[in-house]
């Protein structure tokens, strides 16, 4: 006999088992640990998906007209920052404008900017940044 609570319950399992397998697969969050020699890394996708950079201790302007940091410019969706680190980002590219800073404290911090009020208005905005490290 087949009836709409029968058939809710097989769909919620359904999506259950599809959310695990997500993560189980590799399709769910992909962040990894900073390496000790940089800062922090960014990310084009949330869930640290996409193309990764490498942020090392100090500053970059993504201008427009820069042939490699270019591509960088107001597509930056996911910055994990290094303990002890803190990651600085401007809507701007001569470090001005809005800015947001994200601190990592004992541990490595991950951040999807379009899933954080104080840093959704960031997604996809970043046009410089400043990094640096306590240690």
């Amino acid at each position: 006999v087949f009836n709409q609570d029968s058939a809710m319950i097989r769909l919620l399992l359904l999506s259950v088992v599809l959310v695990g397998a997500q993560g189980f697969l590799g399709m769910g969050d992909k962040c990894v640990p900073v390496p000790s020699n940089l800062c922090a890394l960014a990310y084009d996708d949330d869930g640290c998906k996409g193309w990764k950079l490498d942020i090392p201790v100090g500053e970059k302007m993504f201008k427009w007209w820069d042939p490699v940091y270019y591509w960088y410019r107001n597509d930056i969706e996911t910055v994990s920052v290094r303990a002890g680190c803190s990651f600085t980002g401007f809507d701007d590219s001569s470090f001005n404008g809005e800015s947001f800073t994200i601190r990592a404290g004992n541990k490595d911090r991950h951040v999807d900017l379009s899933d954080e009020d104080e840093y959704e208005d960031f997604d996809e905005a970043i046009q410089s940044y400043s990094c640096t490290c306590r240690n």
